[in-house]
């Protein structure tokens, strides 16, 4: 039978990504992550890690794994942050786009007009 370290080898192998981009974007040397695959009591925390990185879930691996489905709350701020900041855009892009509509309609450019009417009928806000 596999060890947690054999697994989790196995898993990231099959993943397709770099061991170098791995052991980087971990905060990890090559060396490291490779003595970390002989590990057999390898802890849960790097595993959660290793998984959120290669966006693998090894709950189905390791069931007894405590694995929060709710983000943290800081990755939850940063999303509400996130999310304001795209709706203030939208509202800047509709806004930009009712300007230029009006523009196009005050200096009789029907062409300008119309193709801003088209763009606008054929977006999905």
């Amino acid at each position: 039978m596999q060890h947690r370290g054999q697994i989790i080898e196995n898993v990231v192998r099959k993943s397709g990504i770099s061991l170098s981009v791995l052991a980087a974007k971990m905060g990890v040397s090559r060396n490291t992550l490779y003595n970390r695959f002989k590990e057999q009591n390898l802890n849960y925390d790097f595993i959660l890690t290793l998984g959120m990185i290669i966006h693998y879930n090894f709950a189905v691996e390791f069931p007894e794994m405590r694995l929060d489905t709710a983000p943290p709350e800081d990755a939850r701020a940063e999303l509400w942050k996130l999310e304001k900041k795209y709706k203030n855009l939208l509202e800047k892009y509709n806004r930009l786009l009712k300007f230029l509509l009006k523009k196009s309609q005050d200096t009789d450019q029907h062409a300008l007009h119309k193709k801003i009417k088209e763009f606008i009928n054929s977006s999905s806000f």
